[in-house]
């Protein structure tokens, strides 16, 4: 178990602590600067405490501006993907955890904007409280401590000395608000039961994150904070050594001089966001490359197979695209894995009918349709991709473990048409042994695949290699007494009564742990890669699995190397 842990968890473990700590020190950095420097005396003694919580967290927020737009850089985490052998398979494993890098990054973000939001409500209830003290009674010190925590002249002469006033007359109050409603608005709409029920909601509110930069951009456009430039250099023409002056008459110390602290918002999200221009170029380009779809089949489920061609588009098993359909959405674009293999002239995705998007995708492709469509009828197709994921990896170990819920199964489709081709063309590959794992809810989920799989099972035993594949297909649910009759009539036949295939249907779900451990026992010592699509609960549950039989007490084993995917 422990050893399971070390070999599924600890690589991420080790970067996620990595960025947790760098946070820690940021904040701990900036805050001791801001407690203790002398330049920024006269700030804390308005300000006091809350100073250093806001600057704190602001360099927090900086910080994570920079990472918060690369894990969505589709691109170029393919491109890092793609090196081979360059990139360690620990490695591609964690950019497969991009999408909750993404989010744990945006939860850092809003955790850091919380803290930023009251500390400075907090000051501009102080400048508010100074401004108003100093009208009143225009003294000296107050005056001098004012000059050393906001710029004077920036707030307008007429300005309600309450705290919401004050902060909304500058820019940075004004475009923090701004940063805060765009913020609240793609974190709510972010939500999973938005996301599934919603979608279009999610898509359009998150490009909300164009306000944030732009209004994270301006935040300190005016410089409201200054510093003290004559506090710290015993060199200074005029020094005015604060904790010392600040004991002593003002008249005996020369005068300290403030300057404007320049803004770095901008400085931080610049690598960032020169990445992420330079991705949307690509994809921009990519939408404009013509795409030919030339066979549109209609499969049981309300799943549609739509086969096209581009110029150029080069595959590999286990692979995604990102679709756009302009004439049903515009601007929105829907992830799906490609079914077909490297191998074949074409390339194809299998869509399951399940709601507006893709009802009306289905529509417009036909569905429902008797007579034939014409190509200039069909609707027009822009592609973006192809994208890695974590079953491209399949083939680097010596045995795989294949595991689809329901649609989830798509991306095994590519790998084992794929699997087939290498094998027919006597092509060398490390993968010794499949097993395929397939769990449907009803036996109507079976037939768009069933042809697909009883063709490889069929030539691979034509070639004696049967046992090269083992397929184990799992009906959950869904079963009437009319397939309980044809499974007792076809009873001790070559082929099962619900797939067609010579592997039996099996009644209910899996038994992980017994499967796990003859797979353990089978493969000892040998790195298994366990490759799974389906819904979360399964995928927890074949994760514990992993970490659970991996590493045995006495040493033998197989080594389970758990793959999710994620798009």
């Amino acid at each position: 178990m422990v050893y399971g842990w070390v070999v599924n968890e600890l690589p991420r473990w080790i970067v996620f602590g990595s960025w947790i700590c760098m946070n820690i020190a940021l904040f701990i950095y900036q805050f001791y600067n801001f407690s203790v420097l002398p330049r920024y005396f006269y700030s804390r003694a308005v300000l006091r405490e809350a100073l250093m919580f806001a600057r704190g967290s602001a360099i927090i927020i900086n910080f994570n501006i920079i990472l918060i737009l690369l894990p969505v850089c589709r691109n170029l985490i393919s491109l890092v993907r793609g090196t081979g052998r360059c990139v360690p398979r620990t490695m591609k494993r964690i950019l497969d955890k991009n999408l909750t890098f993404h989010k744990a990054v945006a939860w850092m973000i809003i955790a850091a904007s919380a803290m930023h939001i009251m500390g400075h409500y907090y000051n501009y209830e102080r400048i508010a409280a100074s401004v108003r003290l100093n009208r009143l009674n225009n003294v000296e010190g107050v005056r001098l401590l004012l000059q050393g925590t906001v710029r004077l002249e920036l707030l307008p002469a007429n300005v309600p000395l309450n705290p919401i006033a004050v902060c909304l007359v500058t820019a940075a109050g004004f475009t923090g608000h701004v940063i805060t409603l765009a913020l609240f608005l793609m974190v709510t709409s972010s939500l999973e039961f938005i996301r599934r029920s919603y979608f279009e909601i999610f898509w359009y509110t998150h490009h909300l994150f164009v306000i944030f930069l732009l209004g994270l951009a301006f935040h300190q456009y005016q410089q409201l904070l200054p510093f003290q430039l004559n506090a710290e250099n015993v060199t200074d023409e005029l020094p005015h050594f604060p904790s010392n002056c600040s004991l002593k008459s003002l008249d005996s110390c020369d005068p300290p001089m403030f300057n404007a602290a320049p803004p770095q918002s901008w400085t931080f999200m610049f690598a960032g966001l020169l990445i992420y221009i330079i991705e949307r170029v690509v994809r921009f380009v990519r939408s404009l490359q013509r795409v030919v779809i030339i066979k549109v089949v209609q499969h049981p489920s309300k799943t549609i197979e739509i086969q096209m061609k581009k110029r150029g588009f080069t595959t590999e098993a286990g692979q995604y695209v990102f679709i756009n359909v302009p004439s049903v959405a515009l601007f929105e674009w829907h992830p799906f894995t490609l079914t077909s293999s490297p191998e074949e002239d074409y390339f194809s995705v299998h869509i399951r009918i399940v709601g507006d998007w893709t009802q009306e995708l289905s529509r417009q492709l036909g569905d429902g349709r008797n007579a034939f469509q014409q190509s200039w009828e069909l609707p027009i197709v822009a592609i973006d991709g192809p994208f890695g994921t974590a079953s491209e990896d399949v083939f680097e170990h010596d045995v795989g473990m294949l595991v689809g819920a329901g649609i989830g199964v798509t991306p095994f489709a590519s790998i084992l048409k794929s699997v087939f081709y290498k094998l027919t063309s006597e092509k060398k590959i490390s993968l010794k042994k499949v097993y395929f794992y397939w769990i449907c809810p009803e036996p109507q989920s079976f037939e768009w695949f069933a042809d697909m799989l009883s063709s490889v099972e069929g030539q691979l035993t034509a070639k004696g290699m049967s046992d090269f594949l083992d397929i184990h297909i799992y009906l959950s649910r869904g079963w009437k007494d009319k397939d309980a009759f044809a499974v007792y009539l076809h009873e001790g036949e070559e082929r099962d009564a619900i797939t067609g295939l010579q592997a039996r249907t099996h009644y209910g779900r899996p038994d992980w742990s017994k499967i796990f451990d003859e797979i353990s026992v089978s493969h000892s010592n040998t790195d298994v890669g366990v490759f799974f699509c389906g819904p979360p609960v399964l995928s927890h549950n074949l994760h514990d699995k992993c970490n659970e039989y991996t590493g045995r007490s006495d040493g033998s084993g197989a080594r389970f190397l758990y793959n999710k995917e994620n798009f």
